[in-house]
């Protein structure tokens, strides 16, 4: 599982890992609101009407502060030194909004003979510690901020020291507890890996697109005869725009239909038997010039025409080559 408080994680995954918990902050404040709402109308009767009302005033102020800070944090920049102040400054709410739930076992808690209200305000503190479980799994710190202030009042009134209750009600939130700890274990060591896995495929991703932008031959991805997509250096071989060269048919960038039909057939020859298509063939430029490219090609896993070609242009040394039989150094 790792370390208790945090996993090492890259920064990049460090970063998606905190804006994770403000992404799915204004819904748990939906939930917080909703939950607001329900013991003001379940508990109206049960408990002094000042008494609720300055809870309820509360747990709206909480409310307001996080909404603000889910505010700022969306105009706030993603660096992760950053980004550990924040997750801090989401502890630090989920911690006072826990307060407010562990009050329905303090001074909001229904009398003896309300039985019905009792049972609504256990089984509400445990949704709000599965949800807190569940939303909060991706920081250990925040779950624990949240978690110890809703469960823990529950547990010692239920404790014998308390109020006398049977030691099953303490077993039974003990059991409670132990759960929400296994649940947000389980989902945290989850989605750390998976963010850790998404930032190195990110980061792979990158690398690939800078050799594919910077590569001082011309590549094109080719799917079916039809261009798929293709580097600067490419569009720039052929007096074109990359935007224009997107989706077109190969055989309007050769000189010919002969020159596309042979480049067909030796490409597929090659890819037949498994190995890397090559080939010159002669190409043609948006003014209608023409020039010798030399291929070099290999299909894709998984693909049935899906092919990487490297492109280079060979005009001067085709011209060089032809120079150099004509002339002959005797």
């Amino acid at each position: 599982m790792g370390p208790f408080f945090s996993r090492k994680l890259s920064d990049d995954a460090e970063v998606r890992r905190v804006e994770l918990l403000y992404e799915r902050l204004p819904s748990g404040m939906v939930a917080v609101l909703t939950g607001v709402l329900l013991c003001f109308v379940v508990l109206f009767e049960t408990i002094t009407l000042n008494v609720l009302k300055a809870w309820a005033a509360y747990m709206l102020s909480i409310v307001a502060v996080r909404v603000w800070t889910w505010y700022m944090f969306g105009r706030t920049e993603r660096h992760v030194t950053l980004m550990r102040r924040w997750e801090g400054l989401f502890a630090i709410g989920a911690f006072f909004t826990g307060l407010g739930w562990g009050a329905l076992f303090g001074p909001l808690y229904p009398p003896h003979s309300h039985l019905d209200q009792q049972v609504f305000v256990f089984l509400l503190i445990l949704a709000v510690g599965f949800n807190g479980a569940v939303y909060l799994a991706a920081s250990n710190v925040t779950f624990w901020l949240f978690t110890l202030p809703v469960m823990l009042p529950a547990i010692l009134h239920f404790s014998d020291l308390v109020n006398r209750e049977p030691r099953w009600t303490v077993a039974a939130s003990g059991a409670a507890m132990a759960m929400l700890v296994l649940v947000q274990r389980t989902l945290y060591g989850w989605s750390t890996r998976n963010l850790q896995r998404s930032s190195v495929a990110e980061g792979l991703l990158a690398e690939q697109e800078a050799i594919f932008e910077s590569s001082p031959l011309g590549i094109a991805v080719i799917e079916n005869k039809q261009l798929v997509k293709c580097n600067a250096r490419l569009a720039e071989m052929l007096g074109r725009r990359i935007q224009e060269l997107a989706g077109s048919r190969i055989e309007e960038h050769f000189a010919n239909a002969a020159e596309a039909a042979q480049f067909t057939v030796d490409s597929t020859k090659s890819f037949e038997r498994g190995i890397q298509a090559q080939g010159m063939y002669r190409l043609r430029r948006a003014d209608d010039s023409q020039f010798w490219a030399e291929f070099s090609g290999r299909r894709m896993a998984g693909g049935t025409g899906h092919a990487v070609w490297m492109v280079a242009d060979v005009s001067l040394r085709v011209a060089q080559e032809r120079k150099a039989q004509e002339d002959p150094i005797v």
